[in-house]
């Protein structure tokens, strides 16, 4: 079994080594940042399996933090704080925390939490993937892997491509695509889809400008391709 990662983020030092202190005598590797920045960075280089993030970085509010790198990892987030105010904790929780932890706190409480919420990832991992070949959807981490690439989407271009990935070799219409991510009511209108779409290909696609994988279907929508490339020219 891979080792489990657990990524830190605390502009206090000392909390960093402690918390990195207790992963690492259980067995998980560790990194951290002292910054937003810095962190978004290691996000994507150390691609963690879960991350203890402090509410209040330095220059930056770490629920700002939370909800930008929901963009790129579903990974739990166990937040730590100084701030018991229930405002402060649903927020948290609401825009995209998994847990919440106030200071001073217990390292025994925190490593208790923190293999907790790997144990409820490990368990729904495998239930949680889709694969087609050359291509597999994965649903916690909202990423997909090509080959041995891995690459993390957004939540709109992650639910586009579920759909078509479920639709797989047929035509989705635009229509379709655009009810299902953004809604009856929503302010948008279908031209966004083509956005996205584009901004998906940018990311999946070994050359976007001639799409093998999301093929347009003029006038109607997309296909996505799964299996031997076929004809881009319909």
């Amino acid at each position: 079994m891979d080792t489990q990662k657990i990524m830190i983020v605390d502009d206090d030092p000392h909390i960093c080594e402690i918390v990195q202190a207790y992963c690492e005598r259980e067995g998980f590797q560790t990194s951290y940042s002292h910054n937003g920045t810095e962190a978004m960075n290691l996000l994507g280089s150390f691609k963690p399996d879960l991350i203890v993030l402090d509410v209040l970085l330095a220059n930056e509010n770490g629920i700002d933090w939370c909800m930008n790198a929901r963009n790129y990892t579903n990974a739990p987030i166990v937040f730590l704080s100084s701030r018991e105010e229930d405002e402060v904790k649903i927020s948290a929780l609401s825009y995209g925390g998994d847990d919440y932890v106030t200071k001073p706190f217990s390292p025994g409480v925190l490593m208790a939490k923190i293999k907790a919420h790997l144990r409820r990832v490990s368990t729904g991992k495998k239930e949680r993937q889709l694969e087609l070949p050359g291509l597999t959807l994965d649903y916690y981490a909202q990423s997909v892997h090509l080959g041995s690439l891995t690459v993390f989407l957004s939540k709109k271009e992650f639910s586009l491509l579920s759909y078509m990935a479920q639709h797989a070799n047929r035509v989705v219409s635009v229509d379709a695509l655009f009810q299902l991510v953004w809604g009856m009511e929503s302010l948008e209108d279908t031209r966004t889809v083509a956005v996205h779409m584009s901004n998906l290909r940018k990311k999946i696609e070994a050359d976007p400008a001639n799409p093998e994988k999301i093929i347009t279907i003029r006038g109607i929508g997309y296909m996505l391709v799964a299996g031997y490339p076929q004809d881009k020219s319909i």
